[in-house]
């Protein structure tokens, strides 16, 4: 870590540390540090803030390197300085209803065929392909080639440790909506 990055940590240890109310922006930097990954409209509507004032805060933090935002597709996630981006993209597929329940399934049973995937998690063949396409696309499953293809996570460790970090947030407030498709 530099000094810079250092910094920036340093800024948001000392606003965690803070007894008493905190400021807008420090409330704003703890939600974001607390749900990594989390979209720009999510962030809107649960510090019920409106999109001008949110914009402003997301843009000063930004500047002062305390937070970054990833625009993809039209979806704008949010993330502070202290995440690794080995972690980003395994947070923003946990942060995605499908693909999380396809990870819980293939951490709770490792090595399982296409059929089994699917109704595990109770989808249709089609969302289960488009899903695991991507999982697979991204390195975070990878492919077991036999008579039945079998799919097992690439970093099982990895996975369980942002869960166990950021639980209940990434679990429990997973977007379940159609922009998902598109993040």
């Amino acid at each position: 870590m530099n000094s810079f990055t250092e910094l920036r940590t340093a800024e948001i240890e000392s606003i965690l540390s803070k007894k008493g109310k905190l400021t807008r922006e420090e409330r704003i930097i703890l939600e974001i540090k607390n749900n990594p990954g989390i979209r720009f409209r999510e962030l809107m509507k649960s510090m019920k803030v409106a999109n001008g004032v949110m914009s402003y805060y997301i843009q000063k933090l930004e500047k002062r390197g305390i937070i970054f935002t990833e625009r993809k597709s039209g979806v704008s996630r949010l993330f502070t300085d202290n995440i690794d981006t080995s972690d980003m993209s395994l947070i923003k597929f946990l942060r995605t209803a499908t693909p999380k329940k396809i990870m819980l399934v293939l951490l709770k049973d490792d090595k399982l065929t296409f059929k089994q995937i699917t109704e595990k998690i109770q989808m249709s063949p089609s969302t289960t392909s488009f899903y695991l396409k991507k999982l697979v696309s991204s390195n975070i499953v990878c492919v077991l080639h036999g008579v039945n293809n079998k799919y097992t996570l690439e970093n099982k460790k990895q996975i369980s440790n942002l869960i166990v970090l950021y639980h209940p947030s990434i679990i429990d407030t997973a977007s379940e909506n159609l922009a998902d498709i598109f993040s």
